[in-house]
């Protein structure tokens, strides 16, 4: 019997690959089956990102400026995204069910350990929610806002806090980011960076500690904490936990990283327990090129490497961006090296392409280990 501790994206990959290989497995979720991803993360954001957009065409088409009460109070929005999210989380358990795995929705504790043959931590990261003494919400509490607050402080320069700062100023919060060093620092590429700054930002950002301090304690405002997790396990190439025997490790608790990435290493982990019990050689896990998806008021896909050699175009107008002004369509490059592309920034709609182009880069022949385009339904309707 395997323990699967976490019900999000690299745990239920994990589950369902043992299932496959005829292995016996029960799942442990102290919260809701989906995990950060679905309940609080990048769905829920996808969730929150339609209604933007919502919002921002018809401020585009009307030239006025429309908020989210204008359409629909938080605590609607809420509440239709927690029934569309509960049922994929029932279809999830069914599925489930199905295929002989058992979740039970309690804490699992290190002694349990000793009751499985094999355990798989998938309990992703472990956030912080203090910051310089002060309670902030984190991703865990927006969903269960009631009331969309005036302002907001949110603190963090990555793309959590970029993409929170972009949907409550559409929806009419006056927000402010405060990062510490750059922001969106993924993006290497200063003149990109300095585009998405001026040209797509609808939000403040500022780098003045001081000038943070003063909202942080100022009861105006609400302030969010976006600054990312810490992992909670050291794990070999194999994702075995170092100290450890039959004990594996995978998913955002090990490395961080976006869903596609938890859900390959779910599937590595299953792969290796499967070999380990068969004495077959172990796997290790090849993460390829990487793929970032930015939602701001125009998507940004950040995949491959950022050169000095690249080609510049701008978007015509297009779907969600036809009555916006020229320089708001974006900004796109591709990155090139020895004549290779091996890079873009790509600022459209279309951000479903960006794993195609990640194969692209790879080269045309490993389309036969295509994995999943994202976001999808994965990893609630997979067909294995």
């Amino acid at each position: 019997m395997i323990a699967v501790v976490g019900g999000g994206p690299a745990g239920l990959s994990c589950a369902h690959a043992l299932a496959k290989r005829g292995l016996d497995v029960e799942i442990y979720e102290m919260d809701k089956l989906g995990g950060t991803c679905l309940n609080y993360g990048c769905r829920y954001v996808n969730a929150l990102k339609e209604v933007a957009d919502i919002i921002d065409n018809l401020n585009a088409i009307t030239g006025k400026k429309h908020d989210l009460e204008d359409v629909i109070s938080l605590d609607e929005l809420h509440e239709k995204v927690y029934k569309i999210h509960k049922s994929m989380r029932e279809n999830a358990k069914k599925t489930l069910e199905k295929k002989g795995i058992f979740v039970k929705f309690e804490e699992f504790k290190e002694d349990y350990e000793k009751n499985y043959d094999y355990v798989v931590y998938a309990t992703g990261q472990n956030y912080a929610k203090n910051y310089l003494g002060v309670e902030c919400a984190t991703h865990r509490e927006l969903p269960y806002l009631k009331k969309l607050p005036k302002k907001i402080l949110i603190i963090g320069g990555g793309t959590v806090a970029a993409e929170y700062a972009s949907i409550f100023s559409i929806f009419g919060s006056e927000v402010t980011v405060y990062a510490r060093s750059k922001f969106l620092k993924k993006i290497k590429d200063d003149e990109v960076r300095d585009y998405i700054i001026n040209d797509l930002s609808n939000f403040k950002i500022t780098h003045d500690e001081e000038e943070m301090k003063k909202m942080l304690y100022n009861d105006e405002y609400f302030n969010i904490l976006a600054i990312g997790g810490k992992k909670r396990y050291e794990t070999n190439e194999y994702f075995q936990v170092l100290g450890k025997s039959k004990v594996y490790a995978c998913g955002d608790s090990v490395r961080g990283g976006y869903t596609p990435i938890a859900n390959r290493e779910g599937r590595i982990v299953a792969e290796n327990i499967f070999n380990e019990i068969n004495n077959h050689p172990l796997k290790k896990m090849d993460y390829g090129v990487e793929v970032a998806t930015i939602r701001m008021p125009i998507n940004i896909s950040v995949v491959g490497k950022q050169t000095n050699d690249f080609k510049t175009s701008y978007n015509r107008p297009g779907t969600g961006y036809y009555f916006k002004k020229a320089e708001k369509r974006g900004m796109n490059r591709i990155y090139y090296e020895n004549g290779k592309a091996v890079g873009a920034v790509v600022m459209t709609n279309a951000t479903e392409l960006a794993p195609y182009f990640a194969q692209y880069l790879k080269g045309i022949e490993v389309y036969k280990d295509f994995v999943e385009v994202y976001p999808t339904t994965d990893p609630f309707y997979w067909q294995f």
